[in-house]
């Protein structure tokens, strides 16, 4: 995998090895100088022989020791790792399960390409996908498959995890936890080639599935007819036939009508995960609350389930739609609540300044909050906060007689108080003339 961004982050893993080599050659011939110096010509040969041959002999990083590539290999996070091994496979003739073991090791319960750049994740295509795979030994060492950021897939790479037992969770969603699901454009992942994957998967008996993630695109527009409800439909069927499991919090069988995955095209569920928490994925039902909060709730924002345990759920300030703290990019500057992003894009009650980013709440009656302070100039076409408007003022940057209007009552009101501080410092000033003069008496 010759990916110009890979190489860059890899070359101070590549310069570590390097100068790893030459430190472990120019180690090797200090200690056997001693014992070749006496030695027989031919001894001697043999001995450099067997060390390894000569710094020469390194024309590239598939000539270095398993054991070096291994330990330069750890500084790179599981996916890059992976991807490393996977690189050198394809650069080399020779057998390379050895050396592919030894760099990826055994440690793969979660395989997420979040670990990776955002760039580097979607350049990858079905055959990085697919190498890497059958590199760490997925069908039989991943427990949870998180695509963050694949985009340039269509699915037919994930074939090497077809009817394992062992997988848990499965995020086919592309994109990043508490992150919106929608991409533009769309990707091109398909049905067609990650249907039978799965369903090779739920059909086994002992199957271990407990999350799937799907893609907004499948979900988006639903249809009875499709390949994606049918498989909906016999998920929710080949799941009732197992064994029956309950909530952790009141011990009620789940799940209510047999849906594990919402199948209501009229639903706004519609195509996602019930009953899971996306975190420790342990099964709660909807009716159980703690302190006040539901124990599972599903955020609007990045369409996952979440226990209150996992992540805390607040309601946004503009729609009232509950999503995970971290999902909250905005909050009032007025009165510190929450606003979500769709709210900010569609204007829904609430401002955004384009100058300073601060968002204001338009007044509510459940929140005692200012009415808003973001105002659109039509002279100037500027939409900013008036704080930003008489801070250009101040600076001479507003020559709009509009913007000037707006912010009048603000310098009348600063004029006010800059004369009531003013007054306030002649009293004082006073008083600190007396105490002087009293002072100088005294002392006379």
């Amino acid at each position: 995998m010759e990916r110009e961004s890979f190489c860059c982050k890899l070359t101070y893993v590549v310069s570590y090895v390097i100068i790893r080599y030459h430190h472990f050659r120019a180690h090797i011939d200090q200690s056997h100088r001693h014992h070749v110096e006496e030695a027989p010509p031919d001894i001697k040969r043999r001995r450099i022989s067997a060390a390894g041959g000569s710094p020469q002999d390194i024309r590239c990083l598939t000539d270095l020791p398993s054991g070096i590539l291994a330990h330069a290999a750890t500084f790179l996070n599981p996916p890059s790792m992976a991807l490393f091994a996977v690189a050198l496979d394809r650069n080399s003739d020779a057998s390379t399960n050895e050396r592919s073991a030894a760099i990826v090791g055994n440690q793969w319960s979660i395989l997420d390409f979040g670990g990776i750049e955002e760039e580097l994740a979607t350049k990858l295509n079905d055959d990085d996908i697919e190498k890497v795979m059958l590199c760490i030994d997925a069908v039989n060492k991943v427990k949870r498959l998180k695509l963050t950021n694949c985009v340039n897939i269509t699915g037919v790479g994930l074939v090497p995890l077809r009817s394992s037992l062992i997988i848990e969770q499965i995020d086919l969603s592309l994109v990043g936890e508490h992150q919106r699901p929608n991409i533009n454009p769309e990707p091109q992942i398909s049905c067609s080639h990650v249907l039978p994957m799965l369903d090779s998967i739920i059909e086994r008996e002992g199957c271990s599935l407990k999350y799937l993630q799907f893609p907004l695109v499948w979900r988006d527009e639903p249809s009875a007819e499709s390949e994606f409800h049918a498989f909906i439909l016999g998920y929710n069927q080949i799941r009732g036939n197992w064994e029956e499991i309950s909530c952790l919090e009141c011990n009620q069988i789940l799940p209510f009508g047999n849906q594990w995955i919402a199948g209501d095209g009229s639903d706004l569920d519609y195509g996602t995960q019930l009953h899971t928490c996306y975190d420790c994925l342990k099964h709660y039902c909807y009716n159980c609350e703690i302190d006040g909060d539901y124990k599972l709730d599903r955020c609007r924002t990045c369409d996952r389930v979440y226990c209150v345990d996992c992540t805390k759920m607040h309601v946004c300030r503009s729609c009232n739609g509950q999503s995970c703290n971290d999902c909250y990019e905005y909050e009032c500057h007025q009165c510190n609540r929450k606003v979500c992003s769709e709210c900010i894009e569609e204007g829904n009650d609430c401002d955004q300044c384009e100058h300073c980013d601060k968002v204001f709440c338009i007044e509510r009656n459940d929140v005692q909050c200012e009415e808003t302070k973001v105002c659109y100039c039509h002279e100037c076409n500027d939409r900013c906060c008036d704080d930003c408007r008489l801070r250009r003022f101040r600076f001479g940057r507003q020559g709009c007689v509009e913007c000037i209007r707006r912010i009048s009552p603000l310098l009348v009101g600063e004029s006010k108080r800059m004369y009531d501080e003013n007054e306030q410092l002649k009293v004082e000033n006073k008083m600190l003339h007396s105490e002087i003069k009293e002072l100088k008496t005294r002392g006379g």
